[in-house]
């Protein structure tokens, strides 16, 4: 693993940490897919995504969310979040997400090139104005590293 990969993979740790959350993920602008994971942290026990079959990423409402111009989507208890089907079949292949903060980094053009998202998994809960500060410094501290 190099030096940066090391970073990026102590940074995702810190933010799942710092937020009390199992799982923490930086998907990465690709010619080959939308979004695809390039980077994941997981608590012990958690079960990774990087390597979810079948997901279209491209029709997921915090996606369009975000490509739509949202800097930061913040879901409280994602079970009521929206009534999309597929946003629901997606929670459960994630492993029952309860909560997450999803926060995009964008190039000089406006177009996004990394969301840093993190997930609870054990419940739905308020996130902080402190906690979503703490994930907007992880996604430049991330976009900084990645670039």
């Amino acid at each position: 693993m190099s030096t940066r990969d090391e970073q990026v993979q102590a940074e995702l740790a810190a933010v799942a940490a710092e937020l009390n959350v199992q799982r923490a993920t930086l998907r990465l602008q690709s010619p080959y897919s939308v979004f695809p994971i390039a980077y994941e942290h997981c608590t012990p026990g958690t079960q990774s995504i990087r390597d979810t079959p079948r997901l279209d990423m491209s029709r997921q409402p915090v996606v369009l969310k975000m490509q739509a111009g949202a800097s930061q989507v913040v879901e409280n208890d994602c079970a009521i979040a929206t009534d999309d089907a597929a946003y629901h079949e997606m929670r459960e292949m994630f492993g029952g997400m309860q909560a997450q903060i999803v926060t995009a980094n964008r190039d000089a053009d406006g177009a996004i090139v990394g969301l840093l998202s993190v997930h609870d998994l054990v419940a739905s809960r308020t996130w902080t104005d402190a906690e979503t500060a703490r994930a907007r410094t992880a996604a430049d501290r991330l976009h900084e590293l990645t670039r």
